[in-house]
């Protein structure tokens, strides 16, 4: 797997990108790094992981930014364990957080040649999370790329997430908690 750090990087000839901060890489991101290989794969592309180098909140409101699951390099590698060609750590920075989600959204279809994009449900991005899955699917046609929205993994009757393994890591369920974050093989 190839690490660049900013989108000019990127010399393959189309991307399927996935976006996330990836904390973890619990069993809901698996679902949307193997959707996004699948993808890529489909439309002959190739498949990029995109993610922070650390969490926005440790920038935007140090306060409230929940410990890493996982050391960077630790996700990095369960993203090449799950088949992505290419893994996108940008810095994040205030001056990044603030960037327009549109804007975003423009510089990385043009700069990565995106023939789909791949996100949660609950994704957001850009100044002030004003980005998300409603503006990722209505950009689809005007900037020409796919949009994948791929739903929750349920845990039980709960949503998977790193909040939620945060949650049982912290009430002492470290076997649940490993059991949503390892990967299983297919």
């Amino acid at each position: 797997m190839k690490i660049i750090h900013d989108t000019t990087e990127f010399t393959g000839h189309r991307a399927v990108v996935a976006l996330g901060m990836f904390d973890g890489v619990h069993i809901g991101h698996q679902a949307l790094i193997r959707r996004t290989v699948a993808l890529a794969a489909e439309l002959e592309a190739q498949s990029v992981v995109c993610t922070f180098d650390r969490h926005p909140l440790s920038v935007l409101c140090p306060e409230k930014a929940p410990p890493a699951l996982l050391p960077l390099t630790e996700n990095l590698k369960k993203f090449e364990r799950l088949g992505a060609e290419w893994a996108l750590v940008q810095a994040f920075t205030p001056e990044y957080g603030a960037t327009d989600p549109l804007a975003f959204l423009r510089g990385l279809v043009r700069q990565m040649r995106v023939a789909a994009i791949v996100a949660g449900e609950n994704y957001t991005f850009g100044a002030k999370g004003r980005g998300d899955a409603t503006l990722i699917r209505r950009m689809a046609g005007e900037l020409g790329y796919r949009a994948e929205i791929v739903p929750p993994v349920m845990d039980g009757d709960v949503m998977c997430s790193s909040t939620r393994i945060r949650q049982l890591l912290q009430a002492g369920e470290t076997e649940h908690a490993q059991w949503l974050l390892h990967i299983e093989q297919r």
